[in-house]
């Protein structure tokens, strides 16, 4: 089975087929499904329990995938275990199609890196090799006689360093303040190259020239208000009841909350482009 390499309709067919998989997962087991991207998760104190819970669902997963034509990659499944006790502790044994799944000390998803301890040190050392190469490139195009200026330099630094920055900054957001701060010379370096500073330049001074915020500090906004939005669209846009009155109060009250945090943000929301549409199979009028 599969779908032709660069067909328009590729990447719907598959994710049509593959969304499937979600219901082959055992009850109490979490999991989450992004493209080809899946893992599952259990939560216990007990690592008999996590790995009877996981087997079973792995064996559910083994024959969802012999029905529908699919193949799990020995080489990319891996398992790994978030624990933070500092005494040994028996690792999880998971078997795939017979396989034994490696146990290993850290993974990629999404383009994260997570490790045992969720300490997040190889994802920042890993984003700090990345972002040092965008510097690099950054340096060339700040040549004092042939380079370029500085609204198009900062234009790169936004782009090609600040967005690796921001990218899963909400989950490594958690990591101690002390392994964070690694990566403040990346965008104090950058800075300095863009605006063409003195390296004796204080780091409150090229922000404010640059117009850029520190890094906690924008780490900080962009966690709290991707916390503040998930509190509010995890409850209210999508409400669903038997009464209309429930339904009115519950979108009510999320509406007020994004009306305040558009005017906190200096957002707006276009009154042409806003809708309400009210799903019901009911053929009486209501």
């Amino acid at each position: 089975m599969g779908v032709p390499q660069g067909s328009i309709l590729s990447v719907t067919l598959f994710g049509l087929k593959i969304n499937s998989i979600v219901k082959a997962i055992s009850p109490g087991v979490e999991c989450s499904l992004y493209v080809d991207d899946f893992l599952i998760r259990y939560r216990s104190k007990h690592i008999h329990i996590i790995e009877r819970h996981l087997q079973q669902c792995l064996s559910k997963l083994a024959d969802w995938a012999d029905t529908n034509g699919f193949k799990f990659s020995p080489s990319k499944t891996v398992c790994i275990q978030f624990c933070k006790l500092r005494k040994p502790h028996p690792e999880p044994i998971l078997l795939l199609n017979g396989t034994p799944v490696p146990v290993v000390e850290e993974t990629k998803f999404l383009g994260v890196v997570f490790d045992c301890k969720l300490s997040f040190i190889p994802r920042i050392k890993h984003l700090k090799d990345k972002c040092t190469k965008a510097v690099n490139l950054l340096r060339v195009l700040a040549h004092t006689s042939w380079g370029a200026d500085q609204e198009t330099l900062l234009h790169l630094y936004r782009s090609l360093i600040r967005s690796k920055l921001d990218y899963g900054c909400i989950v490594y957001g958690s990591a101690r303040g002390s392994y964070l701060r690694m990566l403040d010379p990346i965008q104090n370096y950058a800075l300095r190259l863009c605006l063409g500073a003195y390296r004796t330049s204080p780091t409150s001074s090229l922000c404010v020239e640059a117009n850029e915020p520190p890094l906690y500090f924008r780490l900080y906004h962009l966690v709290s208000n991707a916390l503040y939005m998930s509190t509010i669209f995890g409850s209210a846009t999508e409400y669903r009841s038997k009464h209309i009155h429930i339904i009115e109060r519950h979108l009510q009250q999320c509406l007020s909350k994004l009306a305040d945090w558009a005017d906190t943000n200096g957002f707006k929301f276009s009154p042409s482009k806003t809708i309400c549409i009210h799903f019901c199979k009911f053929q009486n009028v209501y």
